[in-house]
């Protein structure tokens, strides 16, 4: 669906491809799932740590659900710097979550990008429970 906001652009998914992290999780699932959306897109494993791309090459930077699978806190903030890194000068990050929003905030922030916010999504994005309210965390570098 995002691929489809990009139609002169490229739509670059990168991932562990861990199935621990997320049942079926798979290059190949997620290169059916972008045919079946008539979308081209690039894949790139890699860990979001250490992103394989330039600095300032990535014009919109989508995370859902993912950087809370990273177990320590240092970890998880050297992906959002990474995010951020990544980002060209105007560029935008969504970043949804269901844990840490505010410290991936607190971080954008302190890396000197504009206009951070968070936001609940409410309860047609909770994971499990109202317990696991999902955020989603904006900026603009």
């Amino acid at each position: 669906m995002l691929a489809r906001q990009v139609p002169r652009g490229r739509a670059v998914g990168v991932d562990l491809w861990r199935s621990v992290d997320q049942s079926g999780n798979d290059p190949s699932q997620t290169l059916r799932n972008a045919a079946a959306e008539a979308v081209a897109i690039e894949l790139i494993t890699a860990d979001m740590r250490a992103l394989p791309l330039a600095t300032g090459s990535i014009d919109v930077v989508v995370s859902s659900l993912a950087i809370h699978n990273i177990p320590d806190g240092p970890g998880r903030m050297r992906a959002i710097a990474e995010a951020a890194r990544v980002l060209r000068p105007g560029g935008r990050l969504v970043l949804a979550d269901f844990r840490h929003a505010r410290a991936y905030a607190e971080e954008l922030a302190a890396l000197g990008l504009g206009d951070v916010a968070v936001r609940d999504l409410g309860w047609r994005f909770w994971y499990g429970g109202p317990w696991g309210r999902t955020s989603v965390v904006t900026a603009i570098r």
